[in-house]
């Protein structure tokens, strides 16, 4: 039976969205994920999982079925990069500081390197303290670099496009495991992309170990004089001699891999991530994470299907990173004809097949511009951003304690990525409107305002006359609020009666009566067994 090689293109779609599905698969099972389910069980489609956010105050957030994290945030942000011209620039000064608004799930040195330029205006390794940059040698950097693989794909040239592995790395990552990680990944895949026939089992492990000299050797050119140079000046060990070691023991490593699979049935999947660090201390350095990927390539490379659900499933490990990359290679050996109906409920799918078009396309802007220009006929509620062109599509809010809510934005770009935006809103302080402004006043409770309680009439009532419309969005327009300033403040706490005779709660309570029902002082204090003087003490509050 004949193999039909998939051509350069749907190696390519199909790299880009196993990227993202093997990074959508792994997420919710990833050590950090923070997801609320502390034994997530295994699927093989997606799920709707809540996640417990930091930024930019803890809430707790609904993850979509299929919805991917920062590997394929960066992925793309790369791609974009590479779409506009001087993508280092565009990366660094653009999309990295940008990215900091809807990150999902960044690492460490991801985050540090894009507050740096965010706020100092600085790349990490051109500060005045480079050390924690320089022992950075996380997989933030191997995850995003496929874009310049497929950029290259009409345009041979190993060396150019290792040297833009490198320079792309830099940006974020100093230490040799994350830059000898990226290259070495992005030397597999470009080894898989021009290969035009069948793989052989264990071929892809002994291609890599041939190519050592493309993805191993130190970057000693010209254009990475200066940052060597600040290496030198700052590293705390000699780099070259650690460069050379992290090399030596990829090459053992590659070689472990060939050795097991040879061993067929007798293989365990278990074992040989243990012997490669997956459930170690440095389960997250660049070297681990694709080397874990290429064993997972190799052996699974005529089930795609299961060589991205056996690590994006495998608790312990970086599920998400190592299902990504595994989904990278993997998708760029088979193509596009694989990928199961319900994995194409991958986020932003139409997206990432658009984002691989553009990018093997011969004049990149030209054709971004036409793609664009159409989207925008549809639609013109457009904002500016820096990354491009934005819409918003939807708001929803998470709430945060007793403190506030989180407010979450929905955003499409142009070109069809969804992101989701936050912002924190406290629960609302605001200036009292007297004469002395210096006074501050606390909104405790709000009755909804009009425009909220219009569209509740409008979802859930259909009025039979237009009269009666109006007279219930009429008796809405007015806002209620319970308001407190330093004077009633002082005026409550002086009253004897308030002061001894009732609870917060069921000050709060009667507040709530006062203001969305019709019932009089001496019902409401009936109601909650106080005084009358007391209810209309607290009304005073109300305005």
């Amino acid at each position: 039976m004949s193999i039909t090689i998939p051509t350069k293109r749907e190696k390519c779609i199909g790299a880009m969205l196993a990227t993202a599905i093997g990074d959508a698969l792994g997420w919710p099972n990833e050590p950090r994920s923070k997801n609320r389910a502390k034994k997530p069980k295994v699927h093989d489609f997606f799920v709707e999982w809540t996640r417990s956010c930091r930024q930019p105050r803890w809430h707790d957030e609904r993850i979509f079925p299929g919805e991917y994290s920062d590997d394929t945030q960066l992925t793309l942000s790369v791609a974009r990069s590479i779409i506009m011209g001087d993508w280092e620039t565009f990366f660094a000064e653009k999309e990295l500081p940008f990215w900091l608004k809807y990150e999902r799930g960044g690492g460490r040195a991801l985050l540090k390197a894009a507050r740096s330029i965010a706020e100092e205006k600085v790349l990490p390794w051109q500060s005045t303290s480079p050390q924690e940059y320089l022992n950075a040698g996380g997989n933030g950097a191997a995850m995003r670099i496929l874009p310049h693989v497929i950029a290259y794909a009409n345009k041979p040239d190993k060396t150019a496009l290792i040297s833009d592995i490198i320079r792309n790395t830099i940006i974020t990552h100093g230490h040799p495991r994350a830059i000898l990680g990226a290259t070495c990944y992005a030397y597999a895949l470009d080894f898989i992309l021009r290969k035009e026939t069948v793989l052989e089992y264990g071929e892809l492990v002994a291609a890599v170990i041939d190519g050592k000299d493309y993805w191993g050797t130190f970057p000693s050119s010209e254009f990475f004089k200066d940052w060597f140079g600040k290496v030198k000046q700052y590293s705390t060990f000699d780099y070259v001699q650690e460069w050379d070691s992290n090399y030596n023991h990829m090459i053992r490593q590659l070689e472990f891999i060939s050795t097991s699979l040879k061993k067929g049935l007798m293989l365990e999947d278990a074992k040989v991530m243990d012997s490669l660090g997956c459930y170690s201390s440095v389960n997250g350095a660049g070297d681990v994470a694709v080397l874990t990927a290429i064993y997972f390539a190799s052996r699974y490379a005529t089930n795609p299907v299961l060589g991205i659900k056996t690590p994006a499933g495998s608790f312990g490990i970086d599920t998400d990173t190592i299902a990504s990359i595994t989904g990278g290679l993997l998708g760029m050996l088979c193509g596009i004809n694989w990928i199961p109906p319900e994995w194409k409920m991958v986020q932003d799918y139409q997206c990432l097949v658009q984002i691989v078009e553009i990018l093997l396309s011969e004049n990149k802007k030209e054709t971004t511009k036409t793609e664009v220009s159409v989207v925008k006929s549809k639609n013109d509620n457009w904002s500016i951003s820096p990354i491009g062109m934005m819409r918003l599509l939807e708001t929803r809010q998470a709430r945060n304690g007793n403190h506030g809510i989180v407010v979450i934005k929905k955003w499409m770009t142009a070109l069809g990525q969804t992101i989701y935006a936050k912002e924190f809103q406290p629960f609302e302080v605001e200036p009292h409107n007297r004469q002395d402004d210096s006074q501050t006043c606390l909104v405790l409770y709000q009755r909804a305002s009009m425009t909220e309680s219009t569209q509740r009439i409008a979802g859930n009532q259909q009025p039979t006359g237009g009269d009666n419309a109006q007279k219930q969005i009429a008796v809405r327009n007015t806002e209620e609020k319970f308001i407190l300033d330093a004077g009633i403040i002082k005026k409550l706490l002086d009253n004897s009666t308030f002061n001894k005779a009732i609870t917060m709660g069921k000050v709060l309570k009667i507040i709530r009566e006062l203001i969305e029902s019709d019932k009089s002082l001496v019902e409401i204090a009936k109601q909650f067994k106080v005084n009358e003087e007391m209810v209309a003490l607290i009304k005073k509050c109300i305005k």
